[in-house]
């Protein structure tokens, strides 16, 4: 196991987009917490996460992007939406739209929403950016076991479907991110985190004022 940890940097980054390109599954930290990640556009990489983690694939998984114009091309995005992503991201907030992009994976291939969101954790990003894909992503535990604040907590990492963990001296908060969705025209916060419904509120209030 001791092979599958590599520190974050510039040679190990190349190494996990490899690993990735090849339908591997990673697990990395995140702003947030440690996750399990694959590339989207791999079925079968996917498909991967839910076994390991033993998760019912009618919960999906968030899609990770490097920018907002990554995300518009996976989802419709309103003005609300994009407004929340310009004021939240990078950051732990993860927006719930309709799904435009057919071909990646996350959940059931049924799912007309899809929840994407830009990280704020400086090795992660630089992995987004430099694979070029969208990412599938969860966190590191198994289905409705303990979230992994920290590299101690990553008991998960001993199952050989995942191919890398890799560790940086980045942040991590310990907390999931805020999900929430305006489809109905109304805020609806799926999962509670560390953005409020407040916060959201504000930010709404403010394009409206205007």
């Amino acid at each position: 196991m001791i092979n599958k940890i590599i520190k974050y940097s510039k040679n190990s980054i190349r190494l996990l987009i490899q690993s990735l390109e090849n339908g591997n599954i990673i697990a990395v930290p995140t702003d947030t917490v440690y996750g399990l990640i694959a590339n989207a556009y791999n079925e079968k990489a996917v498909d991967k996460i839910f076994k390991i983690k033993s998760r019912p694939k009618k919960l999906p998984l968030i899609i990770f992007v490097a920018s907002i114009k990554d995300a518009k091309k996976i989802g419709f995005f309103t003005e609300y939406d994009e407004l929340l992503a310009k004021a939240f991201w990078p950051g732990d907030l993860t927006l719930v739209v309709r799904r435009k992009n057919k071909k990646i994976f996350y959940g059931h291939k049924s799912f007309t929403t899809v929840g994407i969101r830009i990280p704020k954790h400086k090795a992660l990003i630089d992995l987004i950016e430099k694979a070029k894909v969208p990412l599938a992503s969860t966190s590191a535990n198994f289905h409705k076991g303990k979230t992994p604040k920290n590299f101690n907590e990553l008991n998960i990492i001993s199952d050989k479907k995942i191919s890398y963990v890799m560790k940086s001296n980045h942040k991590i908060e310990g907390v999931e991110s805020t999900i929430v969705t305006l489809i109905h025209k109304k805020i609806e916060v799926l999962r509670p985190g560390s953005i409020s419904r407040k916060m959201i509120k504000d930010e709404i209030k403010n394009l409206q004022m205007h």
